[in-house]
């Protein structure tokens, strides 16, 4: 009994690790057609798995959804794309950005467009 008691008190405890700062990101691009629709704006389901967010975004026409990163300065995530070369054709894409981080961020940029989007929690 004493044992089972000790196992479990263990448990709780290494639960309770502080596991440091970190940045998990995950993104699903899927082409939609031509770059001359307008970018919508984007919207944000947040959980306790983190932030979700989805908006239009134009792109290299191959764009490969590899080819993105996901950096932090302070309270600020910024995603950034590859830029299409000069003479390059574009395609509007529908992004699927999940982001989990610790700590808590309050701002998100957008590549080089300079779209810095407060973040804010949804009440019910």
């Amino acid at each position: 009994m004493k044992l089972l008691f000790a196992a479990i008190l263990a448990t709780i405890l290494s639960s309770c690790v502080d596991t440091g700062d970190f940045i998990n990101h995950t993104l699903k691009a899927e082409k939609l057609g031509e770059c001359s629709q307008p970018e919508t704006p984007m919207s944000m389901n947040s959980n306790t798995s983190g932030e979700r967010y989805e908006f239009h975004y134009c792109l290299p026409d191959n764009f490969d959804e590899s080819k993105y990163t996901v950096s932090r300065i302070g309270d600020t995530v910024t995603l950034s794309f590859p830029e299409a070369k000069e003479g390059e054709k574009t395609a509007l894409y529908k992004i699927t950005l999940d982001i989990d981080a610790k700590p808590k961020y309050h701002f998100i940029k957008l590549g080089d467009k300079n779209n810095l989007m407060e973040v804010t929690t949804a009440s019910y």
